[in-house]
């Protein structure tokens, strides 16, 4: 599964790693990544506590409005997630 990120905040790119891949979020820009990806920079996915370890890890937590500048990162599954009713035999 991949998921869109978009940076909606005014501060420049945001920047971070995962599995050795450089993952950039330039501001107003819609990035796809992994699921995987998304689980470990935002927490996209996990429960509250697991999320906010991700905030810290940002170092946003001290951060003069860091709570908004974490929220302004928005978050979508990409492609059709709707379910159709239909099932495919792989």
């Amino acid at each position: 599964m991949l998921i869109h990120v978009t940076n909606k905040n005014n501060l420049g790119a945001y920047v971070d790693k995962f599995g050795g891949q450089v993952y950039k979020f330039p501001p107003g820009e819609r990035v796809t990544i992994p699921l995987e990806a998304a689980e470990h920079i935002f927490g996209y996915g996990l429960p509250d506590k697991e999320r906010f370890k991700k905030f810290m890890r940002a170092g946003l937590a001290n951060a003069k409005n860091g709570e908004r500048i974490w929220a302004n990162f928005v978050l979508k599954p990409a492609g059709n997630v709707e379910p159709t009713g239909v099932s495919r035999d792989v």
